[in-house]
């Protein structure tokens, strides 16, 4: 099953296909020849419009699902990328420990708009984000590390279908002379 997230905007699709299914049923049961055809045609139009409806979901749910607001930040590790014949190789990274310029970077990164993108080409990456975090779990403390692959256009498999400008810290970062980038 495609990842997807129950929104009330697919709650409310499902209610008017099942409506206008329920009326196509009522042409089939009095006996109209166009019964069958309406039946199918609607079961085939609806069904495309629910699966299309069900791969949109938000970056909160998909991308960054492992971080929680009680999650301790230990660091973000910021590789920039490169795609050069059918590879990706790392340029420069920089580490971040700084947890407020952290979640510039996440709250720049949530509330997208996404698409799932089933046959995405490979590319279109600029920056790879691993982010350390901890978790209070059963009195222990578990630690992991979240990638998150951003582009211009998309993160990880997902397509941007929104209009926010979520590189804006990363480009911020990149663009000051005060912070020292490491080559890899």
């Amino acid at each position: 099953m495609v990842d997807s997230v129950l929104t009330l905007k697919f709650l409310i699709s499902l209610l008017f296909v099942g409506a206008i299914l329920a009326v196509s049923i009522k042409f089939l049961l009095s006996k109209s020849r166009f019964g069958p055809i309406s039946v199918a045609l609607v079961l085939l139009v609806g069904g495309y419009f629910l699966y299309d409806q069900m791969i949109y979901t938000t970056s909160d749910a998909t991308v960054i699902k492992e971080f929680h607001e009680d999650s301790e930040i230990r660091n973000l590790q910021i590789r920039k990328v490169e795609f050069e014949i059918g590879t990706y190789s790392f340029k420069e990274r920089m580490l971040i420990e700084d947890e407020e310029t952290i979640r510039k970077i996440l709250q720049d990164l949530s509330d997208i708009e996404l698409k799932r993108e089933i046959n995405k080409e490979p590319g279109g990456a600029d920056y790879v984000l691993d982010l350390l975090i901890s978790n209070l779990k059963n009195d222990m403390v578990e630690t992991g590390t979240i990638q998150i692959i951003v582009g211009k256009e998309y993160i990880n498999d997902y397509k941007i279908v929104s209009d926010k400008d979520h590189l804006k810290t990363l480009k911020e970062l990149d663009e000051r002379n005060d912070l020292e980038w490491e080559t890899e």
